[in-house]
């Protein structure tokens, strides 16, 4: 089994999962992070090794989770980043996430706490956060972000760099299209075009934001 390495030193947290991973026999090797100032230092017992820069050097011995979270447009370049390298994604899963019946893409990153129900299947490079609930048939597709505490009901189909908000709540049924952006505390009751953000209960388009077209294939 390849040693994991992580990309993006930002939350303490992840430090704890990677614990918890590395106990149940995962072993993680460190962080890369391209912020000049964080390489050669420890996050939180956690080594930094550099940066992108390392790449070349490193794809043919770990295998590679991106933990960016802070924008869905970031997370997918990045990734693409990595695979364009050749490098191969990993899954960095906390332990006690129940995956009975659910399928998951290459690059998953899902924390404590979170719930995916029977028949739920993730696209690549999706990461689903502490608290949050993905009921059952769901669909994500790639570099999807699930904020802390949000709810997607049964069978939401979610398309390419979705952002939900925290705590936002998706009714049963509906489409999201690819790179919208879900705000916190939003109620959806309707499908949502691409690139739209949503705000409000009940959720209304405050604008649209461009979409992204290369894919992570590309």
């Amino acid at each position: 089994m390849k040693p994991l390495l992580l990309v993006g030193a930002n939350n303490p947290e992840l430090v704890r999962q990677a614990q918890a991973v590395m106990a149940a026999g995962q072993p993680v090797a460190g962080l890369l992070d391209n912020d000049p100032s964080k390489r050669g230092i420890d996050f939180y017992g956690l080594p930094i090794l550099g940066g992108f820069e390392l790449l070349v050097g490193l794809v043919d011995q770990y295998r590679f989770v991106n933990l960016i979270t802070r924008d869905c447009r970031t997370r997918h370049q990045t990734t693409r980043s990595l695979l364009a390298a050749g490098a191969e994604l990993g899954q960095f899963i906390h332990p006690q996430v129940e995956l009975g019946m659910v399928a998951l893409g290459a690059g998953s990153y899902l924390q404590q706490h979170a719930v995916l129900q029977a028949d739920v299947h993730l696209g690549r490079n999706c990461s689903v956060s502490a608290g949050s609930i993905v009921n059952h048939e769901c669909r994500l597709g790639d570099s999807v972000f699930i904020a802390p505490g949000a709810n997607l009901c049964g069978k939401v189909e979610i398309g390419d760099g979705v952002f939900v908000g925290a705590g936002a709540v998706i009714l049963p049924r509906l489409k999201i299209g690819g790179w919208a952006t879900i705000g916190a505390g939003a109620v959806v009751t309707c499908d949502v075009p691409a690139g739209a953000v949503m705000v409000g209960n009940p959720a209304r388009i405050l604008r649209y934001e461009s979409i992204v077209k290369e894919s992570l294939d590309a």
